[in-house]
């Protein structure tokens, strides 16, 4: 090493494709590429920072420009190769669009690509952030990128894909690289600790990957911090709890403990734990993280068999979330995860993260652990099962009053069948409900027919009160058959006006024997009777009387059971609940 110290990040970049860290799918395609020479006119790179986007367009230009390729491979040690790895190649131009972003910078950047390369065989330029450039300045490069010059080759590379015209990604090969894995991370920082003879623990390491959060280039950041910081000439090693307390990081011991307390739902240790890293200055919201991704793979241990395929944790990591998912019901993790998962921006804009931080999880871990309708059935069926049950034979049984339970007392009218004949010598029994008479009323009386008293067993009288008439009232005596129930027959009697204030039955009577009857074989189809209407019955002071006997559905008619269990979603849930031993069901 000459001159000032280089950082690890620089030192270490990659320089061909074999030394790229993931991005698989990326370096095969690009190698392909080269070597089959189809190669297309603009390509672009998206993902997150930190993960190799500006190092695969570098090296891609080299193995463009490369005078001997070696399958797809830059030699690295041609001139061309020399130039564009110390960045002062006139044929290979990086531009960083977040200063660089007018349209005169881009005009002249399109006049730039009308001139041949210098030395290489194309003319390349990176435009790093492209997201950067505003819709004038695209506009101004549009027909450029589109149709090139046949040496000239754009790679462009940017962080935030959504804010790239969707005109400008139709006219390039798009590339999604994704995170670096904390496996991969960790085994690249091994070899750079080694080769520059820094000691530091296995632990220690893994921290620092799990730090990186999948960006290659903060991993080795942290590791060039790490080593300025803690490193010594007395060859003390690097320890797992300074690296902890340098980044705010949460040890993995501490993060079992809290999780162990969620799933046993013991709100105390919870918050007793989360109170302890507040004080020693933990990140809360990378321990929000650790949670979240935790639980996320105790879920994935429960409803997968091969977890480590979609789990980034070493495999002592994964043999502890089998064990937490074999222990608990992957209904509490889900409710878990779903409480918890939609909060992380919030806690990230919360005054005290503390506070909240301790109200979400306890929140969680009560609606996890709440009792659930299944749990409650399923301790029913058990108790069904083991015969403890047997109890509910030996209840009373309660009879709830309706108004459709008549009690056997109730005299049931005598069928009769009313005929204008019968109407004249003897006058026809009204039955009037004693209230109040405001003003004067027509008052008809139906006779029920044979099919009537069958289906109401009863004789109802209805009342049409109407604006007193000039003419004496009529009492009208009606009677519809069942053979023509439109045609009815009508008996019209003149009568003495009713007195107002009296409305006993005899006074009624005294008044229809002195009836002549009328027949009026006029059909009135807007006359018909409307539908019976029964009047609730009082409750009379027997029907309470503990002797009587009682009438339900189950023991006087079984096939009305059957019917009501086929009908009635509820009876046949209870019925099936109690294994078909009904004690009684009561309408």
């Amino acid at each position: 090493m000459s001159g000032e110290y280089q950082v690890i990040a620089r030192k270490w970049r990659p320089q061909t494709f074999s030394d790229v860290v993931g991005q698989t799918h990326v370096v095969r395609t690009l190698k392909n590429a080269i070597q089959s020479g189809r190669i297309a006119h603009a390509y672009l790179f998206v993902g997150p920072r930190g993960i190799g986007k500006t190092t695969l367009a570098r090296i891609f230009a080299k193995a463009l420009n490369c005078e001997n390729p070696r399958n797809g491979e830059p030699c690295c040690e041609c001139a061309s190769c020399r130039e564009i790895a110390a960045e002062r190649s006139l044929d290979v131009m990086e531009v960083d669009a977040a200063s660089r972003n007018t349209t005169g910078d881009m005009r002249d950047l399109a006049e730039n690509t009308l001139t041949r390369p210098v030395s290489g065989k194309y003319k390349i330029y990176i435009i790093d952030e492209v997201h950067m450039l505003s819709k004038q300045a695209w506009n101004v490069l549009l027909k450029t990128v589109e149709e090139p010059p046949q040496h000239v080759k754009f790679i462009f590379a940017t962080t935030e894909v959504h804010q790239v015209l969707p005109t400008i990604i139709s006219r390039c090969q798009r590339f999604d690289l994704m995170p670096i894995q904390t496996r991969l991370i960790a085994e690249r920082l091994h070899l750079i600790a080694e080769s520059e003879n820094v000691a530091i623990s296995p632990d220690a390491v893994t921290a620092i990957a799990r730090a990186a959060d999948g960006g290659m280039r903060d991993a080795q950041s942290l590791l060039d911090q790490m080593i300025a910081f803690f490193a010594s000439g007395d060859g003390a090693q690097i320890t797992e709890e300074q690296v902890l307390s340098l980044f705010g990081l949460t040890d993995r011991d501490d993060l079992w403990k809290i999780l162990r307390a969620m799933l046993q739902n013991n709100p105390g240790d919870v918050v007793s734990r989360i109170c302890l890293l507040a004080k020693k200055g933990k990140n809360l919201e990378t321990l929000f993280d650790d949670i979240l991704t935790s639980l996320r793979a105790i879920q994935m241990c429960a409803i997968l068999p091969h977890p480590e395929e979609v789990i980034d944790e070493p495999a002592e990591s994964i043999a502890i979330y089998r064990q937490a998912a074999s222990a608990v019901a992957p209904e509490t993790v889900q409710i878990l995860l779903e409480t918890i998962s939609p909060v992380g921006r919030v806690l990230h804009d919360a005054l005290n993260k503390q506070i909240f931080l301790e109200t979400i999880l306890l929140k969680a871990m009560r609606e996890a652990h709440a009792v659930r309708i299944g749990d409650i059935l399923a301790r029913l069926n058990q108790l069904r099962t083991a015969g403890e049950l047997k109890f509910l034979e030996q209840l009373p049984v309660v009879q709830e009053k309706t108004t459709a339970n008549i009690p056997a007392e109730f005299p049931v009218p005598e069928k009769k069948t009313v005929t204008p004949e019968a109407v004249a010598p003897a006058p026809a029994e009204v039955a009037i409900a004693p209230a109040p008479v405001a003003e004067p009323e027509n008052i008809a009386v139906v006779a029920p027919t044979e099919e009537h008293i069958e289906a109401d067993k009863s004789v109802t009288v209805e009342k049409t009160v109407t604006p007193p008439p000039a003419a004496p009232e009529t009492v009208e005596l009606q009677e519809s058959t069942a053979e023509n129930p439109v045609a009815a027959e009508s008996v019209a009697v003149p009568v003495e006006s009713v007195n107002e204030t009296s409305n006993s039955c005899d006074e009624i009577e005294r008044d229809d024997e002195e009836l002549e009857p009328v027949i009026d074989l006029m059909p009135l189809p807007e006359l018909m009777p409307p539908p019976v209407e029964t009047r609730p019955q009082p409750h009379r002071k027997q029907d309470y009387a503990p002797n009587k006997e009682q009438r339900s559905i189950a023991n006087d008619d079984p096939q009305s059971l059957t019917d009501i269990v086929r009908n009635n979603q509820a009876v046949a849930e209870v019925v099936d609940l109690f294994a078909g031993m009904v004690v009684d069901i009561h309408q």
